[in-house]
């Protein structure tokens, strides 16, 4: 890729340029999937490695973007100049999707660093010690701390960290190490503050986020917070549903048969909505899904847990909160 920006997207030469309107010209990114190569060496000696990683010799992205901007040929450029020499952190992965490199990255705490290794969401022992030893909550554990909206989504991004970790320590066994996470969380924020269950206007991101919690408390063992927090997403969900129904006519339809007609809107079909109803179609959609989730669970956990659980839709890393309509199952 250095190569690349540099001898044809840095060039002035005109035959590496395409035209524009009013005599101006742009440069080409000639091709859409380029590779870094990763210094072996050097980077064992500099990186943190899960003992299950497996290091690549290059990073191949595919690139979906069809006009490169400034802000990704900058990401680009200094991936390819910095040849592994120092780290590089991101705040969200959810940018990078489209440049190839999301896969690269591995959360560390509450950023993500970028890593020779694919599909290795979280540095195990790195993450650990952060949240355990640096993690700080400002007043969130004292009774009547208010979070507007704002607040409520930076202490979403904390939630979020504590569950990716517990769950990726579940799934080498330990759990222990993975209920102390999701442990240190209940403790530190309260939940009168800032609820497990709670109704936000991001496509149910609160909910989600605490489903992704709720499904490391199972993996973990700790059913007693499982249980407080799957409680509270429940009770949230059906005063939505139960709100989402009052909307239409009096004596009208059961969850189910709304969820139905709201995945048919969705899909651009007529659909037997009220005008007030189809404002919350989506709404309606992912509650309706996170209900039957959580009760899904409730069963399977119950009988001792399965041996691979479900991830629920749209919950884990970087979540979708676009509200674009679903494709019809």
């Amino acid at each position: 890729m250095y190569s690349v920006l540099k001898d044809f997207t840095g060039s002035d030469d005109p035959k590496y340029m395409i035209p524009l309107d009013d005599d101006e010209s742009a440069n080409i990114f000639p091709t859409n999937k380029v590779s870094i190569p990763v210094d072996m060496d050097l980077v064992k000696k500099t990186i943190k490695f899960n003992p299950d990683d497996t290091i690549v010799g290059e990073l191949k992205l595919d690139i979906k973007k069809r006009l490169i901007q400034k802000n990704d040929l900058a990401i680009l450029a200094l991936i390819a100049a910095n040849k592994w020499k120092r780290p590089l952190y991101f705040t969200s992965t959810q940018e990078l999707e489209d440049l190839g490199l999301d896969k690269y990255c591995r959360l560390e705490g509450l950023s993500y660093r970028l890593v020779p290794v694919e599909q290795s969401n979280v540095q195990r022992d790195i993450a650990y010690k952060n949240i355990m030893d640096k993690f700080a909550y400002g007043n969130a554990q004292k009774q009547g701390v208010y979070y507007d909206e704002e607040n409520r989504r930076q202490i979403n991004s904390i939630r979020s960290s504590h569950a990716f970790v517990s769950l990726s320590l579940s799934d080498v066994d330990k759990k222990d190490s993975a209920r102390k996470i999701l442990q240190k969380y209940d403790q530190m924020v309260n939940t009168n503050n800032v609820p497990y269950g709670m109704t936000s206007n991001r496509g149910n991101f609160h909910n989600r986020i605490s489903m992704t919690f709720l499904l490391a408390a199972y993996k973990s063992g700790d059913l007693g917070l499982a249980k407080k927090v799957n409680l509270s997403v429940k009770k949230d969900l059906q005063e939505q549903m139960r709100f989402y129904r009052s909307l239409g006519e009096e004596g009208g339809m059961t969850d189910e048969q709304l969820y139905m007609q709201a995945l048919t809107y969705l899909n651009n079909r007529a659909a037997a909505l009220s005008r007030n109803q189809e404002v919350f179609a989506q709404d309606i959609y992912s509650s309706y899904q996170m209900l039957e989730q959580l009760n899904k669970w409730e069963i399977e956990f119950k009988a001792g847990g399965p041996s691979k659980v479900e991830t629920p839709p749209q919950t884990l890393k970087n979540p979708d909160t676009s509200g674009k309509k679903p494709d019809t199952p």
